[in-house]
């Protein structure tokens, strides 16, 4: 118990001094944080959280859906303000990147 506190102490005072901290998980997921006016924030925080997509185009064929999306894009704004259709909002940058990666992949998690 006695070694917890400085051991703590040394941490605090570590990353305090930084330039940055890498988190990895164990799923693999990996997150850089870059300090910003002394608190840490993701690389990863919001830059662009909209996916959007110039068109989509839906196939019927013997009883199977096949889906294509074209022009796929991240943007800052919402996708009806760039004339877009909405493929997405997402809560940070990694994860608008992997939505971004499955509108070009034509793979959405639900289709509307």
């Amino acid at each position: 118990m006695r070694w917890a506190v400085p051991i703590c102490v040394v941490l605090l005072a570590g990353t305090l001094n930084a330039e940055y901290v890498e988190i990895k998980r164990g799923d693999g997921y990996r997150e850089d944080l870059t300090p910003v006016h002394g608190t840490f924030k993701s690389k990863y925080e919001n830059n662009f959280p909209y996916v959007c997509y110039d068109k989509r185009v839906r196939v019927f064929a013997d009883g199977e859906e096949f889906l294509s999306y074209k022009g796929c894009t991240r943007v800052d704004v919402p996708c009806q303000s760039v004339g877009r259709a909405h493929f997405g909002r997402y809560p940070n940058d990694y994860q608008s990147f992997k939505a971004l990666q499955r509108c070009k992949n034509s793979r959405p998690r639900f289709v509307d």
